[in-house]
Protein backbone atom coordinates (compact mmCIF):
# COMPACT_ATOMS: atom_id res chain seq x y z
CA UNK A 1 0.00 0.00 0.00
CA UNK A 2 2.95 2.45 0.67
CA UNK A 3 4.46 1.63 -2.46
CA UNK A 4 1.41 2.27 -4.51
CA UNK A 5 1.02 5.89 -2.71
CA UNK A 6 4.70 6.50 -3.12
CA UNK A 7 4.29 5.67 -7.01
CA UNK A 8 1.33 8.23 -7.62
CA UNK A 9 2.86 10.64 -5.84
CA UNK A 10 6.16 10.57 -8.07
CA UNK A 11 3.54 10.40 -11.12
CA UNK A 12 1.97 13.65 -9.70
CA UNK A 13 5.02 15.41 -9.02
CA UNK A 14 6.01 14.51 -12.83
CA UNK A 15 3.35 15.89 -13.73
CA UNK A 16 3.29 19.18 -12.52
CA UNK A 17 6.31 19.38 -13.71
CA UNK A 18 5.47 19.52 -17.17
CA UNK A 19 2.02 21.07 -16.19
CA UNK A 20 3.17 24.07 -14.08
CA UNK A 21 5.73 25.42 -17.42
CA UNK A 22 3.33 24.99 -19.86
CA UNK A 23 0.42 27.00 -17.98
CA UNK A 24 3.10 29.76 -17.13
CA UNK A 25 3.97 30.20 -21.08
CA UNK A 26 0.47 30.28 -21.92
CA UNK A 27 -0.08 32.75 -19.41
CA UNK A 28 2.62 35.08 -20.51
CA UNK A 29 1.26 34.86 -24.39
CA UNK A 30 -1.71 35.92 -23.31
CA UNK A 31 -0.68 38.91 -21.70
CA UNK A 32 1.99 39.78 -25.01
CA UNK A 33 -0.98 39.50 -27.27
CA UNK A 34 -3.91 40.41 -25.14
CA UNK A 35 -3.74 44.03 -27.00
CA UNK A 36 -3.12 42.78 -30.22
CA UNK A 37 -6.40 40.48 -29.36
CA UNK A 38 -8.48 43.58 -28.32
CA UNK A 39 -7.76 45.32 -31.56
CA UNK A 40 -8.88 42.88 -34.07
CA UNK A 41 -11.84 43.94 -35.60
CA UNK A 42 -11.10 47.75 -35.26
CA UNK A 43 -10.08 50.40 -37.56
CA UNK A 44 -7.53 53.37 -35.99
CA UNK A 45 -8.55 56.64 -36.94
CA UNK A 46 -6.28 59.77 -37.16
CA UNK A 47 -7.28 63.24 -35.19
CA UNK A 48 -7.06 66.12 -37.24
CA UNK A 49 -7.70 69.67 -35.85
CA UNK A 50 -8.90 71.77 -38.77
CA UNK A 51 -7.95 74.96 -36.91
CA UNK A 52 -4.82 74.87 -37.59
CA UNK A 53 -3.19 75.16 -41.37
CA UNK A 54 -0.93 72.32 -42.11
CA UNK A 55 0.08 70.48 -44.58
CA UNK A 56 -1.64 66.46 -45.15
CA UNK A 57 -0.90 64.72 -48.42
CA UNK A 58 0.54 68.03 -50.02
CA UNK A 59 -2.75 70.02 -48.87
CA UNK A 60 -2.67 72.98 -47.10
CA UNK A 61 -5.55 74.58 -45.17
CA UNK A 62 -6.06 78.29 -45.72
CA UNK A 63 -3.09 78.93 -47.40
CA UNK A 64 -1.55 82.67 -47.99
CA UNK A 65 0.27 83.57 -50.63
CA UNK A 66 2.36 87.28 -50.39
CA UNK A 67 4.40 88.95 -52.24
CA UNK A 68 5.91 91.69 -54.68
CA UNK A 69 5.60 93.02 -58.53
CA UNK A 70 8.32 94.21 -60.41
CA UNK A 71 7.64 97.53 -59.44
CA UNK A 72 7.70 96.35 -55.16
CA UNK A 73 4.23 96.49 -54.91
CA UNK A 74 1.98 93.85 -52.78
CA UNK A 75 0.03 91.55 -53.57
CA UNK A 76 -1.59 88.44 -51.93
CA UNK A 77 -3.33 85.39 -52.48
CA UNK A 78 -5.86 83.75 -50.03
CA UNK A 79 -7.82 80.47 -50.46
CA UNK A 80 -9.51 78.00 -48.54
CA UNK A 81 -7.49 75.14 -49.75
CA UNK A 82 -4.25 74.32 -51.29
CA UNK A 83 -2.96 71.39 -53.10
CA UNK A 84 0.82 70.95 -54.13
CA UNK A 85 1.27 70.60 -57.45
CA UNK A 86 4.77 70.58 -57.99
CA UNK A 87 7.54 73.07 -56.41
CA UNK A 88 6.01 75.69 -57.80
CA UNK A 89 2.31 75.00 -58.88
CA UNK A 90 -0.99 74.64 -56.70
CA UNK A 91 -4.75 74.22 -57.59
CA UNK A 92 -6.32 76.18 -55.37
CA UNK A 93 -9.70 75.96 -53.89
CA UNK A 94 -11.94 79.54 -53.52
CA UNK A 95 -9.21 81.82 -54.32
CA UNK A 96 -9.24 85.40 -52.93
CA UNK A 97 -6.40 87.70 -53.94
CA UNK A 98 -5.63 91.41 -54.23
CA UNK A 99 -3.40 93.76 -56.16
CA UNK A 100 -2.49 96.91 -56.34
CA UNK A 101 -2.35 98.93 -59.77
CA UNK A 102 0.85 101.60 -60.33
CA UNK A 103 -2.25 104.94 -60.51
CA UNK A 104 -3.15 103.35 -56.31
CA UNK A 105 -6.40 101.32 -57.27
CA UNK A 106 -6.38 97.81 -55.94
CA UNK A 107 -8.49 95.31 -57.36
CA UNK A 108 -9.68 92.55 -55.88
CA UNK A 109 -10.30 89.16 -57.31
CA UNK A 110 -12.36 85.90 -55.91
CA UNK A 111 -13.29 82.42 -58.24
CA UNK A 112 -14.23 79.23 -57.41
CA UNK A 113 -10.81 77.86 -58.33
CA UNK A 114 -7.26 78.86 -59.45
CA UNK A 115 -3.82 77.70 -60.20
CA UNK A 116 -0.93 79.80 -58.40
CA UNK A 117 2.59 79.36 -60.22
CA UNK A 118 4.96 81.39 -57.85
CA UNK A 119 7.65 81.14 -60.02
CA UNK A 120 5.71 83.30 -63.04
CA UNK A 121 3.57 84.86 -60.19
CA UNK A 122 0.46 84.12 -62.60
CA UNK A 123 -2.51 83.02 -61.34
CA UNK A 124 -5.59 81.01 -63.22
CA UNK A 125 -8.89 82.03 -61.88
CA UNK A 126 -11.64 79.64 -62.64
CA UNK A 127 -15.67 79.72 -62.02
CA UNK A 128 -17.87 82.69 -61.30
CA UNK A 129 -14.79 85.04 -61.31
CA UNK A 130 -15.42 88.24 -59.97
CA UNK A 131 -13.27 91.46 -59.78
CA UNK A 132 -14.15 94.50 -58.03
CA UNK A 133 -11.75 97.54 -57.88
CA UNK A 134 -11.65 100.33 -55.39
CA UNK A 135 -13.05 103.17 -58.27
CA UNK A 136 -16.66 101.05 -57.86
CA UNK A 137 -16.89 98.81 -60.46
CA UNK A 138 -17.85 95.38 -60.24
CA UNK A 139 -16.77 92.41 -63.33
CA UNK A 140 -17.78 89.01 -63.38
CA UNK A 141 -16.48 86.00 -66.33
CA UNK A 142 -16.11 82.61 -65.97
CA UNK A 143 -12.16 82.97 -66.45
CA UNK A 144 -9.31 85.14 -65.73
CA UNK A 145 -5.58 85.16 -65.87
CA UNK A 146 -3.99 87.39 -63.51
CA UNK A 147 -0.34 87.92 -64.62
CA UNK A 148 1.03 89.56 -61.13
CA UNK A 149 4.06 91.20 -61.78
CA UNK A 150 3.39 93.61 -64.53
CA UNK A 151 -0.59 93.74 -63.08
CA UNK A 152 -2.37 92.63 -66.32
CA UNK A 153 -6.03 90.94 -65.96
CA UNK A 154 -7.28 89.41 -68.87
CA UNK A 155 -9.81 86.87 -70.18
CA UNK A 156 -11.25 85.16 -73.76
CA UNK A 157 -15.11 84.31 -72.19
CA UNK A 158 -17.71 86.57 -71.74
CA UNK A 159 -17.60 89.54 -69.18
CA UNK A 160 -20.32 91.69 -68.18
CA UNK A 161 -19.76 94.51 -65.15
CA UNK A 162 -21.13 98.00 -63.67
CA UNK A 163 -19.31 100.72 -62.03
CA UNK A 164 -20.15 104.31 -61.45
CA UNK A 165 -19.74 105.83 -65.02
CA UNK A 166 -22.28 102.89 -66.80
CA UNK A 167 -22.19 99.24 -67.61
CA UNK A 168 -19.76 96.76 -69.80
CA UNK A 169 -20.02 93.64 -71.87
CA UNK A 170 -17.62 92.28 -74.09
CA UNK A 171 -18.60 88.76 -75.86
CA UNK A 172 -15.28 87.38 -76.38
CA UNK A 173 -13.19 88.75 -72.83
CA UNK A 174 -11.40 91.55 -71.49
CA UNK A 175 -8.05 92.82 -70.88
CA UNK A 176 -6.77 95.52 -68.06
CA UNK A 177 -3.43 96.37 -68.32
CA UNK A 178 -0.92 99.51 -66.47
CA UNK A 179 -0.23 102.42 -69.55
CA UNK A 180 1.16 105.43 -69.13
CA UNK A 181 -2.21 107.38 -68.98
CA UNK A 182 -3.16 104.58 -66.37
CA UNK A 183 -5.57 101.31 -66.27
CA UNK A 184 -6.95 101.02 -69.51
CA UNK A 185 -10.10 98.50 -70.10
CA UNK A 186 -10.06 96.96 -73.43
CA UNK A 187 -12.87 94.76 -74.03
CA UNK A 188 -12.61 91.63 -76.70
CA UNK A 189 -15.14 90.48 -79.34
CA UNK A 190 -18.73 92.29 -80.11
CA UNK A 191 -18.91 94.75 -76.82
CA UNK A 192 -21.45 97.07 -75.33
CA UNK A 193 -20.74 99.94 -73.31
CA UNK A 194 -23.51 101.90 -71.51
CA UNK A 195 -22.39 105.50 -70.06
CA UNK A 196 -24.54 106.92 -66.88
CA UNK A 197 -24.16 110.80 -68.24
CA UNK A 198 -25.05 112.33 -64.90
CA UNK A 199 -22.30 110.48 -63.50
CA UNK A 200 -19.61 111.18 -65.78
CA UNK A 201 -20.79 114.99 -65.97
CA UNK A 202 -20.45 114.41 -61.79
CA UNK A 203 -16.98 112.81 -62.72
CA UNK A 204 -15.62 115.85 -64.91
CA UNK A 205 -17.13 118.44 -62.32
CA UNK A 206 -15.27 117.04 -59.39
CA UNK A 207 -11.93 116.97 -60.80
CA UNK A 208 -12.66 120.81 -62.56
Amino acid sequence: MAAFSTNRYSRYVNLMKIILPVGILLSLGLVIGWPYIQSLGKETFASVDPSRPEIRENRMLRPHYMSTDEKGQPYHVDAAWAKQRTENLADLTSPEGSITMLEGQTFDLKAQKGLYDSQKKALNLEGDVTLTSTDGYLVKTEKALVTLDNKVIEGDTYIEGEGPTGKIMGKKGFKVENRPQGKVLTLKGPSRVVINKAAMKKNKDSHD
